[in-house]
């Protein structure tokens, strides 16, 4: 067991800004259940834990390399780390997983693309999905919130340590150099006036489908063609999650069919 540093105290306070974490490189997550799929997942980029003294832990937290550094606090010092709100008794630090460089090949013949998505439990839950929908990668427009902040971590359940999340600028960087590496439809959801996405044959062939908040929606895109999700009900729209995880399990009905264009 480590005993916890002035350093690493410091740390962790400073990770609760997107600014700390992006000049530190790490990302902490406080939880259970996300917190040892981090373990799970990337026991390398782990650089310490501190656990609520009587806090039972995931096995993936009980061998020796994580062990060493793992400091156990009394709960009203441990409580002391957390500015609101309840912890479930174990906080995990660690860096954030590399990101592929911008001339990275694409790892698939579809993409997603979140345009200024910045609700992080929908974010969150949109990665978990992509993750659940066998997305290798996900691409972020500038504006969206920070993928490695604690409630998008915990939303996603630490899927962001199992596919690479991307960011390439606003949403004509994006394209364009999404354009570059082979990316020949786009396609932008809407809550009206588009086709139907189950009727768009070519949706995930050499495609970006690209999905914005529920307020905003997606910016206009040159070139991209508008879709709808028929909603044969009264609801005005639905919430971008929602939205997403419909896009997702239609890309993964046609792969599990065969149908053209969603295999490699």
């Amino acid at each position: 067991m480590a005993v916890l540093t002035k350093k690493q105290l410091s740390t962790i306070r400073s990770l609760s800004t997107r600014h700390g974490r992006k000049e530190s490189g790490l990302c902490f997550c406080d939880g259970i259940r996300s917190g040892g799929e981090i373990l799970a997942l990337r026991s390398d980029l782990v650089e310490f834990l501190i656990v609520r003294e009587g806090t039972g832990l995931p096995e993936v937290a009980k061998t020796p390399q994580i062990m060493e550094k793992t400091c156990v606090l009394p709960e009203h010092e441990f409580e002391k780390l957390r500015d609101t709100g309840s912890s479930q008794g174990m906080i995990v630090v660690a860096n954030r997983p590399q990101v592929p460089p911008p001339d990275a090949p694409l790892q698939g013949n579809f993409v997603l693309v979140l345009d200024k998505v910045g609700d992080p439990g929908n974010l969150g839950t949109i990665i978990r999905t992509a993750r659940a929908a066998g997305l290798k990668e996900i691409f972020l427009t500038t504006g969206s919130a920070d993928a490695y902040s604690d409630k998008v971590i915990r939303s996603a359940s630490g899927a962001q340590f199992a596919l690479a999340v991307r960011c390439l600028g606003d949403l004509s960087q994006t394209a364009e150099k999404l354009r570059e590496k082979g990316i020949k439809n786009f396609f932008r959801t809407t809550p009206n006036g588009g086709r139907s996405l189950y009727r768009e044959e070519a949706l995930y062939e050499k495609s970006a489908v690209i999905l914005g908040s529920e307020g905003a929606g997606a910016d206009e895109l040159d070139g991209a063609k508008d879709v709808i999700i028929p909603m044969p009900g009264d609801a005005e729209s639905l919430n971008v999650a929602q939205a997403a995880t419909i896009v997702l399990f239609e890309y993964v009905r046609r792969w599990d069919e065969g149908l053209t264009g969603c295999r490699k």
